[in-house]
């Protein structure tokens, strides 16, 4: 069809055709957990924070952009689960070597022990195990490189692409006159098209980095 047609015809139909290729059907992006406004702007460099030594308090949150220090609900112990009683808030240290691990005095913390309960409740994540710290060797793999983006508001942890939520059963009401508190294990969040929240009875949550200074826990968080 070309060869009846003269090079400069040939060359500006090239031309043309490079500055309006044809269009390409659009399909819709994949749900994605929305980050908060400022960390597209990137105005607040919390990754300052994640550094050394820290506890990690347990936000009830739903919301990047939202979540403060006053939805605090507990902590994280040092075997990895929850606990409400301040005195259990365990001290972690962020590995400053790839693939910047956490660990408590118990040992590295993980997903990946196979002896921790799962999330049964979950539609997708019947099959994953709780977080936990311990001596049991662990791999360790890359999408478990811990955190935080520069632009949050506050140094929340998130580790893999982006997975900032995690997801753990209601705590049970404190007990009168007692001296322990219920530990609670807590999951990954992982979610999908049959199911966008957690399963009834758990909550949602977030985890925010508090430093710990020279043995003091500090009151800086952004």
């Amino acid at each position: 069809m070309l060869k009846n047609l003269d090079r400069r015809t040939v060359s500006h139909m090239l031309l043309v055709w490079c500055n309006n290729p044809p269009l390409r059907p659009r399909h819709p992006p994949p749900p994605r957990r929305l980050l908060p406004p400022t960390a597209h702007a990137q105005t607040n460099d919390v990754t300052k924070l994640f550094v050394g030594q820290g506890q990690i308090a347990v936000l009830n949150s739903t919301s990047l952009a939202y979540a403060s220090p006053a939805d605090k609900i507990g902590c994280l112990s040092s075997l990895g689960n929850f606990t409400a009683s301040a005195a259990e808030c365990a001290v972690f240290t962020r590995i400053d070597a790839y693939p910047h691990t956490l660990l408590t005095t118990a040992g590295n913390c993980s997903f990946r022990n196979k002896n921790m309960p799962v999330n049964s409740d979950s539609v997708y994540g019947k099959n994953t195990h709780s977080w936990s710290c311990g001596t049991d060797k662990v791999e360790t793999v890359p999408d478990e490189t811990y955190y935080t983006v520069r632009g949050f508001n506050y140094p929340f942890l998130c580790n893999g692409n982006l997975d900032c939520f995690y997801d753990m059963k209601v705590p049970p009401a404190p007990v009168a006159n007692s001296t322990s508190s219920v530990r609670v294990p807590v999951w990954q969040f992982v979610w999908g098209s049959d199911q966008q929240e957690v399963s009834p009875g758990h909550v949602q949550t977030v985890w925010l980095w508090v430093p710990v200074v020279n043995g003091t826990v500090s009151t800086k968080s952004r």
